[in-house]
């Protein structure tokens, strides 16, 4: 294997029998969910105005959702910046996962978090954005605060850009849909700057940030396949940047890297091999 330290819908139904599904959406609730899915990426709130440019939505009918969202507990608004609503968060912590993907992937998260030291975690796309659907804590006094069900952007951190780095349609709909949203000084918001990126993720295998998305944090995400080639999850670590040297980055990527390869033999991936 190479040197690792060298640089080189979710389908929402109802499963009762005899319940017939639309065979259109309602388009106000997928409008809503665009606000919802905005909102949520960023913890510090987002202005009215922030969520327009974000969604792309007129002007009348954020105004108009946004109002509707607070009033119905989706939302909340605070000095003029809106938030997911406690409602909404009560709702999240009393959903347990407990799929065939989470339960798998908590044993290699226990571990990869032994190995390493750091906080583990796996990732899944929603749309256009990531959740944390797993986690195994850190026991290191000083963590980066992470949790259950949290959102957060692609194009954003290491986890983030190996959605990207995999998934075509979804990096074209991301990079091309408009102006990125800068979250610290280290974000990349030049689209192709991010593309050229995200051609040494797919070679290598991996990806790695350092304060994209929050400042003093760094991260190491790599893919996970299902049965069918397809990328199912992202696995990796978070780590306070103080943490994260030199000296800890290879042994840390390649055990990233390994926990994410056998939790894709656990989902059936079958890695090609050369000549293979």
């Amino acid at each position: 294997m190479r040197q690792l330290g060298e640089r080189c819908h979710m389908v929402v139904g109802d499963a009762r029998a005899g319940v017939r599904q639309p065979s259109q959406p309602i388009l106000v609730l997928a409008k809503s969910r665009r606000v919802i899915d905005v909102v949520a990426a960023d913890p510090g709130g987002l202005t009215w105005r922030q969520v327009q440019r974000a969604t792309g939505l007129p002007v009348s009918t954020t105004v108009r959702l946004l109002q509707n969202l607070v009033a119905e507990g989706f939302l909340d608004v605070i000095a003029g910046r809106y938030l997911v609503g406690l409602g909404v968060l009560r709702w999240a912590r009393s959903r347990r996962v407990e799929s065939r993907l989470t339960l798998l992937a908590q044993p290699e998260l226990d571990a990869l978090r032994d190995t390493t030291g750091e906080t583990a975690v796996l990732f899944v796309r929603y749309g256009d954005q990531r959740v944390l659907v797993g986690i195994a804590e850190t026991r290191h006094e000083v963590v980066r605060l992470v949790s259950i069900g949290q959102v957060m952007p692609l194009h954003a951190g290491s986890a983030g850009k190996v959605f990207l780095a995999y998934e075509d349609e979804v990096r074209d709909r991301v990079l091309d849909f408009g102006e990125l949203t800068a979250y610290t000084p280290g974000t990349i918001v030049d689209a192709e700057r991010l593309r050229a990126e995200l051609v040494g993720i797919q070679a290598c295998g991996w990806a790695d940030s350092v304060a994209e998305r929050d400042l003093g944090t760094a991260s190491i995400s790599a893919p996970v396949h299902d049965h069918t080639g397809e990328l199912a999850a992202v696995l990796g670590i978070g780590v306070p940047e103080q943490r994260f040297t030199d000296a800890n980055r290879p042994m840390w990527t390649e055990a990233v890297v390994t926990a994410a390869r056998r939790l894709s033999a656990a989902m059936g991936h079958a890695e090609r091999t050369a000549g293979g």
